[in-house]
């Protein structure tokens, strides 16, 4: 007899409404029919069970036609070129119907996002693979009777008002089973106007680009919500001459080079008063930087300098002379994991080059798939770390 862990009180806290339509019944007990055949064994039980929530959420989305699996592998195959990170997708891989690769995603997912202390999770885990393909079997059985859920039907084509337009964004942005392992742990602290500053979800998309992916671009009444397309903030002419004007000494001073690599404090100090031409003193000169061992300074135009620290030896940069192999081997990875470790421009710049090579996941290495997907971790780890201002 199958054992019942999962209730409709579960299933309702990841859906945009409390009173219980006539197909969450179904929901639920498949729900529980794939916490019985999960293989996946020393995780907390809570995990274990959004996972089988979460499974069924995306089944359900692909029988009811809400939409959201459909606007995030849309926009990973813009970005990629393909629809999923990780996994190669076979030749019977269908975009409007259930797979397996679909699967394996949402669980690895929703393991790397948990609220425990773990090592970063690996997306090609056996117990992950196994746990999919059971699940795959269950819903595939499923799929041509599975009753679809009217009410999320087209449900982000329109809105009852602005109350309903807010509520219809607030469970995007947190309580979807794609979206809710990207913000569980800080949620509650999530104002109504930071969700529109924060990104999202496993590619961390800022809720108008959501909106854009759900509607198909027919956002004209959702325009009209204040905040969800927030102004691209501008920055002042005079500080444009002056970012232009620190560029110039910048990049005269490394014969063209939007990047330098300085090997201590002394050379920083160095470059910020000879090259930049900055008064020497304290205001100026970043004596809080004594304690580092080395600097990456990087300038724009536009946008003026910004500076790393202590990630040289990570970077195969040519122009680079700090950088070894085998610390990066050990230490890379976590330039694409740790908020605020690398600044977002200069990730891209390293990204968009491959000059972080030996970047692989901790203890089972797969460097070809951490280059391969190193952006997508980038936007899926760091979120507003890599995306925001």
């Amino acid at each position: 007899m199958q054992t019942i862990k999962l209730y409709i009180k579960d299933w309702l806290a990841i859906h945009p409404y409390i009173q219980q339509q006539t197909t969450d019944r179904y929901f639920v007990d498949l729900a529980n029919r794939l916490y019985s055949t999960c293989t996946i064994r020393e995780i907390p039980e809570s995990i274990k069970k959004k996972l089988c929530l979460y499974t069924a959420a995306y089944f359900e989305d692909v029988i009811s036609g809400l939409g959201l699996w459909q606007a995030f592998i849309k926009k990973h195959l813009e970005l990629y070129d393909t629809s999923l990170p990780f996994y190669t997708i076979r030749p019977n891989y269908i975009k409007d119907e259930i797979n397996e690769e679909d699967i394996r995603f949402i669980i690895w997912n929703t393991l790397e996002k948990a609220p425990y202390k773990h090592l970063y999770i690996n997306p090609m885990d056996r117990n992950i693979e196994e746990t999919a393909h059971l699940f795959f079997r269950i819903l595939d059985e499923e799929y041509e009777t599975a009753p679809a859920n009217a009410t999320l039907q087209e449900f982000f084509m329109d809105f009852k008002g602005k109350e309903d337009a807010n509520h219809k964004l607030r469970w995007l942005f947190g309580h979807t089973y794609l979206t809710e392992p990207s913000v569980q742990e800080y949620i509650a602290q999530v104002t109504e106007t930071d969700k529109f500053i924060i990104p999202c979800g496993p590619l961390a998309l800022f809720l108008h680009e959501w909106i854009d992916l759900l509607t198909n671009g027919e956002t004209e009444c959702w325009e009209e919500i204040e905040g969800l397309y927030p102004a691209i903030p501008e920055i002042s002419v005079e500080m444009k001459e002056r970012n232009h004007h620190t560029y110039q000494l910048f990049t005269q001073g490394t014969n063209g080079a939007r990047i330098v690599y300085l090997k201590s404090y002394k050379e920083l100090h160095s470059f910020l008063t000879q090259v930049l031409q900055w008064p020497d003193d304290s205001n100026h000169t970043l004596p809080q930087m004594k304690e580092h061992k080395d600097f990456i300074m990087m300038v724009n135009s536009e946008k003026g300098i910004l500076l790393a620290k202590d990630i040289c030896k990570y970077i195969s940069d040519p122009l680079n002379p700090m950088y070894d192999a085998a610390t990066a081997a050990q230490e890379a990875f976590s330039l694409l994991t740790i908020p605020t470790k690398c600044p977002p421009d200069l990730m891209e710049y390293l990204i968009n080059n491959h000059y972080i090579p030996d970047a692989q996941f901790p203890e089972f290495g797969e460097k070809e798939l951490v280059q391969k997907n190193a952006d997508f971790i980038a936007r899926h780890s760091l979120l507003y770390y890599y995306r925001g201002d």
